[in-house]
């Protein structure tokens, strides 16, 4: 049950979505161990952020999930990202926050879990 959120300076068209959805589910299966038919994405390209004084290059991701993954789960996790991001975006890892939200409430299909 992730959602995984992007905001980003870069330009995103459909098929960049896609792409990064696609490879946000590989990750989060092998990272949190979340079943790829579960995760949601969204993203926000050519979002208005600052980060040290500049407008270039950023990204910002939040994984909001149902449990609590380890400490070692979302260091993986945050290296894949930050990973694709570079290699998919050309956005410098040092330029990419990854924040983490679990929660024990979390609702779907008229009820919650």
């Amino acid at each position: 049950m992730p959602f995984i959120n992007m905001k980003t300076t870069a330009t995103l068209d459909i098929a960049k979505k896609d792409a990064l959805s696609k490879e946000l589910c590989i990750i989060t299966r092998d990272c949190l161990g979340k079943g790829e038919n579960w995760v949601m994405t969204g993203f926000e390209g050519n979002a208005s952020l600052c980060f040290l004084g500049s407008t270039k290059d950023i990204a910002y991701v939040e994984v909001k999930c149902y449990g609590y993954p380890t400490k070692p789960q979302m260091n993986l996790m945050t290296r894949k990202v930050c990973t694709l991001l570079e290699n998919e975006l050309g956005i410098p890892k040092k330029r990419i926050y990854v924040a983490y939200f679990p929660t024990e409430d979390w609702g779907w299909n008229d009820s919650n879990f």
